[in-house]
């Protein structure tokens, strides 16, 4: 790209290296000459192709701005990006850059042209001022953009600037299927403890380092070759900037450099240019993208003396098949339990993970996995059972679960695709989810399973599509229809739990079905339930719902519902709609007259019953504080622990050591343990050796002295909630020494 510089804003345009010319000479511009600008449509963007190293293909480009000006003709970034950073313009400017962008992609797509992702700037501006995520989402949703085409770049000292903030954005970028790309990277911040933290798809390597001399040469490819080691032990693809001649070129290429922007391969381009390029490409493929070399497993590694870069077309294909048969794509360390998401569906509910015990959990809480299947898939897909099998067998392996995504029953594929090296020192798997489209056929022939929700009883939104489409074509007559939801019920999960939020669910479940028995009774979504009745009028309804409304409101509940009706069921479609709008009007009246505050009085009852319950229970931990001296539950993977019942020197143990358990143990057994006792306890920090006992025996039991002479006993519960949790509880005892070779249960 030559000597490209940053312009913040997200807006990038390179030097040609050398002074203007007196033609060339601009003045300084004015706020007015910025407004005016965007009225007459000076603004656009160039665009930079990012090319495969060794083949040239295009695999993407970066939008680059350009003021076209009437006058000065073409005016640098440098020239007027300070003025709108001065006047807080930054976010408008970024804000047309990027719709201009989806706008061109839309078309293209449209038009049937040849495709690439296209990568937008965008700096810590606008990721402090707008949600950057949720707008280019919604720029994606209005132009119709597959996510893929759309990627962000993000430079390193905007990641540094304020990581926490950027952190959660990239995950909400990913959530929607955008790639993040961390640009000028090695610039000037601590980019190796960054990459530790951000979950970035590719890094581009800032262009100081291609530009080597004599005196630097040696140190510089040093550097680049260790970068490059670095990023593919991390599984990231890599982009190198501003490579200009073939000597550069030919040497990135050496260091196993799979991507390179720079003026070698092209200069920034007119959009028209890009078409045309686009349109003659060498290659056959009509969509092709650096993620689809993610598959690589090493990209120096040479089949039959062709190098997997050669070989990327065949990658691409076999990634484009994945990609549009899966709803998410991942890749697992199945030694570490690192999981690491490449692509997503943003349909699936939002799971947030990097570890695949709490991945695999939180697809059974967020009812991704059927709760009725959720047992049998976490026993499937417990990693060491998994590395076991898969390293031993080498083969990919499916299994089949039902899933429930917006109270919608469906059938999920789970593979684990093995390459035929898989095992400790290869031990990265490919993670696939996909619906399967043949196996809900399946599913829909199991009638009671595929039209019941798991959670009420009540019938699902499977069943309420189908029946309302049947309703609408069949005319059976009369109808009334209810539209209800549950008020407050995120407050209610949130404040005391999904536990008491699925009670009121069940609550609400019941009390239709004592008062509405013989009616169509549905569950819909989260918390909007939908009634259809041929059974009554709308005024029998309506008393119905009172007295259904008068129960639920003695167990704490409230809901907001509409009524409506009609002659003819052919009308049901536009009567629900009629309901649905009531409900609304009421939900909005019942928070104006100050409901919301009543409800939240009664949550705050509710919890100030469960703090006295809680004083309660502390008052007895205190009264068995004379005997039990330590009470926690210990996680044995990941060396955590939840304080049950921990005095002070202990709880200042665990402080000094982070909150690792096994560091505070051993501070306690030098400390507190008497010498004879120490060889012994010591085996209390071999997790293994604990973790294989409890698990065979159950419940384990170690007796000690301290050095004051008081005898304990050490007992280690299993939690058969997870196979990680045990319970760890010490008591003063005058049970003789019990060895811990000879545990008992």
């Amino acid at each position: 790209m030559g000597n490209q510089f940053d312009v913040a804003a997200g807006a990038r345009l390179e030097s040609t290296g050398r002074a203007p010319s007196n033609d060339e000479i601009v003045p300084r511009f004015s706020l007015d000459d910025i407004n005016q600008a965007f009225d007459n449509n000076e603004f656009c963007f160039y665009l930079q192709p990012k090319c495969n190293a060794e083949t040239g293909a295009i695999v993407g480009a970066e939008a680059l701005v350009r003021w076209n000006h009437p006058e000065y003709d073409l005016v640098s970034p440098g020239e007027f990006i300070p003025l709108l950073e001065r006047e807080s313009m930054v976010t408008r400017f970024d804000l047309f850059i990027w719709r201009s962008v989806c706008e061109m992609l839309s078309r293209w797509d449209g038009e049937g042209r040849n495709l690439v992702p296209v990568s937008v700037n965008v700096s810590m501006t606008d990721i402090e001022s707008i949600d950057v995520a949720r707008v280019l989402g919604d720029l994606l949703d209005r132009f119709s953009i597959d996510a893929r085409l759309l990627q962000v770049e993000i430079t390193e000292s905007a990641i540094a600037h304020n990581m926490d903030v950027v952190e959660e954005t990239i995950r909400d970028l990913h959530a929607r299927g955008i790639a993040v790309l961390m640009d000028d990277f090695g610039s000037a911040y601590s980019s190796l403890n960054m990459l530790k933290d951000i979950n970035v798809d590719a890094i581009k390597l800032d262009m100081k380092f291609v530009d080597l001399n004599a005196d630097n040469a040696a140190k510089g490819l040093k550097i680049i070759e260790s970068v490059i080691d670095m990023a593919y032990q991390l599984r990231l693809s890599i982009i190198a900037e501003g490579a200009q001649t073939a000597e550069q070129v030919s040497k990135l290429r050496e260091l196993g450099c799979m991507y390179i922007q720079g003026y070698y391969f092209y200069r920034p381009l007119t959009v028209e240019k890009m078409e045309d390029l686009l349109e003659h490409r060498p290659d056959d493929q009509h969509f092709w993208n650096i993620s689809k070399d993610l598959m690589h497993r090493d990209y120096r590694m040479s089949t039959n003396g062709r190098s997997m870069l050669e070989s990327s077309s065949l990658s691409a294909h076999i990634f484009e098949i994945l990609n549009k048969g899966v709803a998410e794509l991942s890749r697992l360390n199945l030694i570490t339990g690192e999981y690491r998401t490449i692509k997503r569906d943003p349909k699936l509910p939002d799971v947030y993970a990097d570890d695949f015990h709490d991945y695999c959990h939180a697809l059974v809480s967020e009812r991704i996995i059927h709760p009725d299947d959720a047992g049998e898939f976490l026993k499937h897909t417990r990693l060491s059972d998994l590395r076991d099998q898969l390293f031993s067998k080498k083969k990919s392996e499916f299994t089949y679960f039902r899933s429930e995504v917006e109270a919608k029953t469906s059938v999920i594929a789970f593979g684990m695709l093995v390459p035929p090296d898989c095992s400790e020192a290869n031990p990265w798997a490919v993670v696939l989810i996909g619906f399967d489209p043949s196996l809900d056929l399946i599913a829909k022939n199991m009638k009671e399973i595929y039209r019941q929700d798991s959670l009420t009883g009540l019938l699902n939104r499977n069943a309420y599509d189908s029946d309302v489409e049947q309703l609408r074509s069949a005319d059976i007559g009369a109808v009334v229809c209810v539209y209800a939801d549950m008020i407050g019920l995120h407050e209610v999960n949130n404040h005391l739990g999904h536990k008491q939020g699925n009670r009121m669910l069940c609550e609400f479940a019941d009390a239709a079905r004592a008062f509405f028995g013989d009616d169509r009774l549905y569950r819909i979504g989260g918390d909007e339930f939908v009634i259809i009745s041929s059974a009554h009028t709308e005024a029998q309804t309506r008393k119905q719902l009172n007295y259904m409304r008068e129960r639920l409101h003695t167990q704490g509940c409230e809901i907001s519902v509409g009524v409506a009706s009609s002659e003819s069921t052919s009308d049901l479609p536009k009567i629900i709609e009629q309901a649905e709008n009531e409900m609304r009007r009421e939900k909005k009246e019942y928070y104006v007259r100050g409901g919301s505050k009543r409800q939240l009085r009664g949550l705050n009852e509710k919890l100030e019953g469960i703090l006295v319950r809680n004083q309660d229970m502390e008052s007895l931990l205190r009264h068995l504080n004379g005997r039990y001296s330590i009470a926690c539950m210990v996680n044995l993977r990941t060396d955590s622990q939840r304080a049950i019942m921990v005095p002070d020197y202990f709880q200042k143990m665990l402080d000094a050591h982070d909150g690792s358990f096994k560091s505070a143990l051993h501070d306690y057994c030098e400390r507190l343990v008497a010498s004879f006792c120490k060889d012994s306890f010591s085996l209390l920090m071999d997790y293994d050796f604990i973790h294989a006992r409890v698990e065979s025996v159950g419940v384990l039991q170690y007796g000690y002295t301290r050095n004051d002479g008081e005898k304990f006993l050490l007992t280690i519960f299993a939690d058969r909630r997870s196979k990680d949790e045990t319970m760890w509880v010490f008591s003063k005892d005058d049970l003789p020494q019990v060895e811990l070779e000879l545990f008992e249960s």
